[in-house]
């Protein structure tokens, strides 16, 4: 029971410790400029945390939307659509836009939130 308590113990101080350590470069970080964030001359650390976060995001996402979105969505849903509705043809055109069309890759701007993500191309 003693060696429980200890232990819950070490959690609240190492979790106080990094809040601690968190807090202020947080409260930092918002009184920086905008303009003095980019004024330096090589890239900054968002900039590169976007990146990876881009790479990481498009290893997963690509592969989701080209071999189950389109085919799943696009392709077999507006076929079934079409067979269902007799030959009308704007609900499965549709489908096959929403499916296939749009965002395959995430852009570093994209996680930045200075791109915007489309998800399917609008007509």
């Amino acid at each position: 029971m003693e060696a429980r308590k200890r232990g819950w113990g070490r959690i609240l101080v190492v979790t106080i410790a990094v809040l601690g350590m968190v807090g202020p470069v947080a409260s930092w970080a918002q009184e920086t400029a905008p303009a003095a964030a980019n004024s330096g001359s090589g890239p900054s650390g968002s900039t590169i945390l976007a990146g990876v976060g881009a790479v990481f995001g498009s290893i997963f996402y690509a592969p989701f939307k080209g071999l189950i979105l389109c085919p799943a969505v696009g392709l077999v849903a507006s076929g079934v659509t079409y067979a269902a509705t007799g030959g009308e043809k704007e609900t499965p055109e549709y489908l096959l836009r929403v499916g296939c069309t749009g965002t395959y890759f995430i852009h570093p701007e994209m996680v930045q939130g200075q791109e915007a993500f489309r998800a399917y191309d609008k007509p």
